[in-house]
């Protein structure tokens, strides 16, 4: 799961609401905020003003909350440990999306990037675990977990304009990675390893159904015989049983791959992609590859999933064509997700998430 961000950031552009003369619309990095019209009819915050955003998904404390006037804009919600949370939400007002909270820095002085977590008390939402009993194992150490993919809205600049990306679908289900790691076949969801069911179970556990597919076992079977010690594919496990987006899978479950690990290093996207295409794996469907783009990245992440069933597009997530580093996130790899999906309540309140 990616981290919590909140800062100073600087209001890059307001702009009437289209359906309300009492509001207007400010823009903060790639996030969208509906701020209030003064008495005066001037914005409640002016382009080139600094004010902290404190994004989706994080949490404040109630005397925090409290004491910036903010309580009734929160949610309150069960995290990860059962305990009660007030949640920064996402609305719909008057038919634009408005993101997180802007408040008036503390200290007038703090500079643009400032890390204001710590002084308000800011934390990331953990939604609630489910937990599958008695199949986790102690982890291989060199069987390595996926990436925690950053939010593209918080970073819009890691891709420079015109750089050539690939973006695919972001499918709503749960992370899984399967693999030969010294010469044994291991599986497991993002965060943990999971013991290998009996043969006549592995159909239907969650992270070892990979495991049953004949493309998924022709390919890691080429991988270890050519000698590499570590070969881990990454994937979405989806269907009726994972989450509340099936994909037409009702009664079953779906694998589509989406990365691949050799020893310590990701293969650049045509390389995967080819080494898939020619075993037969499926992998998560490609909406664009060309120059990158924000704009267009926005219009990617809406509308319904490629994938079969009418069901809306979770977001989408940005690769370069070659694999290179950002000093800040580490690969760059950027997730986008759809406004439909961030202010769907039932989707993002009550599905839950594995380790």
């Amino acid at each position: 799961m990616s981290s919590v961000i909140a800062n100073v950031v600087e209001i890059e552009a307001v702009h009437p609401h289209p359906n309300a003369d009492r509001l207007f619309l400010a823009r903060i990095k790639g996030w969208q905020a509906v701020i209030r019209k003064r008495e005066d009819g001037s914005p409640e915050f002016a382009p080139g003003e600094r004010v902290v955003f404190i994004p989706p998904d994080s949490t404040l404390p109630r005397e925090m909350a409290e004491r910036l006037g903010v309580v009734t804009y929160l949610a309150e919600r069960t995290n990860a440990e059962g305990e009660r949370e007030l949640v920064v939400r996402q609305v719909r007002l008057r038919g634009e999306p408005s993101f997180g909270l802007l408040v008036r820095p503390d200290e007038p002085g703090w500079p643009v990037g400032t890390d204001v977590r710590e002084h308000y008390g800011i934390g990331k939402f953990r939604p609630p675990v489910r937990f599958s009993a008695g199949d986790a194992e102690p982890s291989h150490p060199l069987f390595q977990r996926y990436t925690d993919i950053e939010n593209l809205r918080h970073f819009p600049d890691v891709f420079a304009p015109g750089e050539e990306v690939v973006v695919s679908e972001k499918i709503h289900g749960t992370n899984a990675r399967i693999g030969w790691v010294e010469g044994t076949l291991l599986a497991g969801s993002h965060g943990l390893q999971r013991r290998r069911p009996e043969p006549e179970e592995m159909a239907t556990s969650t992270y070892w159904f990979p495991a049953t597919l004949e493309p998924v076992r022709s390919l890691l079977d080429e991988l270890r015989q050519q000698g590499h010690p570590v070969a881990i594919l990454y994937g979405e496990i989806y269907g009726s049983r994972v989450q509340s987006l099936h994909y037409g899978r009702r009664n079953g479950l779906g694998f589509a791959a989406f990365d691949l690990l050799l020893g310590e290093h990701y293969l650049d996207h045509d390389d995967f992609a080819a080494l898939c295409k020619r075993h037969g794996v499926e992998t998560v469907p490609i909406l664009d590859r060309g120059p990158f783009s924000l704009e267009r990245v926005a219009e990617l992440s809406r509308g319904q999933t490629t994938l079969p069933d009418q069901h809306i597009r979770e977001g989408v997530v940005v690769r370069p064509v070659a694999e290179r580093f950002d000093p800040r996130i580490g690969r760059a790899i950027l997730k986008y997700l759809s406004d439909d999906y961030l202010l769907n309540d039932k989707l993002t309140a009550t599905d839950a998430t594995d380790l």
